[in-house]
């Protein structure tokens, strides 16, 4: 996983927000970032099997702190230091909405990285964030490339409509298509932010909606629809689309088709959607998904 190793600052708001006075809320720090998330989430699912995280953060105690907390969920932490470390305040309404007013910091400006981080890797996983600007765009989209040159595979989260339509969807369908990625993963709404700058060139695009069935677009124009289980109890929906890409790569490398991988995506997500933050709550062991197609 290439990207961002924040702080999430969670502000559950106890009614809807009034503007210009006091509300009333509870407020949870904890370790976020797209990709950090799917990196623990995924070795959560592998109970501390092979996972590897790339990214920055700052040269500070809140750095340090990150670090450890990569470290104790079993993630590989290859990370530069310098500068200020990166946070996100995250604004949960009742019922699970959300709003976030990131501040990237050290994250954005990841260097060129070492080839020792790039070495055994057989599947990278790269948020849109990643790829929309600079100095981190260059370093990811080298990175991929060696590890796409060893025989590699890689998928991208779109991650945000806002991100494409700053970038441009006609220039971020393009790069998608330069990358070639095994897999892409979107919501509805992003995947139609995409859609717009050009048809997504990917051997599969995977298109979440919420609570409705997760579509799948396969590159030879197949089409087909997955269920997914209903949820019930959300507290914060933070993390809960990065839990998704963890389990449906998890399940992926380990045999399983497209339908048992997003089966697998919408169970992890689900133990996340029940807690405060971008947490994956351990569970009993995962179910073997490979006989799923």
């Amino acid at each position: 996983m290439v990207g961002d190793l924040l702080e999430d600052v969670v502000v559950h708001s106890s009614t809807a927000t009034v503007r210009d006075t006091d509300n009333r809320s509870r407020i949870v720090r904890r370790r976020g970032g797209s990709a950090a998330n799917v990196a623990v989430a995924a070795a959560t699912a592998l109970n501390g099997g092979p996972v590897r995280f790339v990214g920055r953060v700052g040269d500070d105690p809140l750095g340090d702190w990150l670090e450890r907390e990569l470290v104790a969920a079993g993630v590989d932490a290859c990370l530069q230091r310098g500068g200020r470390t990166g946070a996100v305040v995250v604004i949960v309404e009742p019922g699970g909405g959300r709003t976030m007013f990131p501040d990237r910091a050290a994250a954005a400006e990841l260097g060129p990285i070492d080839d020792a981080c790039a070495a055994g890797v057989t599947w990278v996983h790269v948020p849109a964030y990643s790829l929309c600007t600079e100095p981190i765009a260059a370093s990811t989209l080298a990175f991929v490339r060696r590890v796409q040159g060893d025989g590699g595979r890689l998928s991208i989260d779109v991650s945000s409509v806002a991100a494409v339509e700053q970038f441009g969807p006609a220039r971020f369908a393009e790069l998608v298509r330069t990358l070639n990625p095994d897999v892409v993963v979107a919501t509805r709404e992003e995947a139609a932010a995409l859609d717009s700058g050009g048809s997504v060139a990917a051997n599969l695009l995977v298109v979440k909606d919420g609570p409705r069935p997760v579509t799948l677009r396969h590159g030879d124009g197949r089409v087909a629809s997955v269920p997914v289980p209903a949820v019930a109890g959300v507290v914060d929906t933070t993390g809960a689309g990065d839990a998704f890409a963890a389990g449906f790569i998890v399940a992926t490398l380990a045999g399983a088709g497209p339908v048992g991988a997003v089966t697998a995506g919408a169970e992890l997500a689900a133990r996340t959607l029940g807690v405060a933050g971008a947490v994956v709550p351990a569970a009993a062991a995962p179910v073997d998904r490979r006989h799923e197609e």
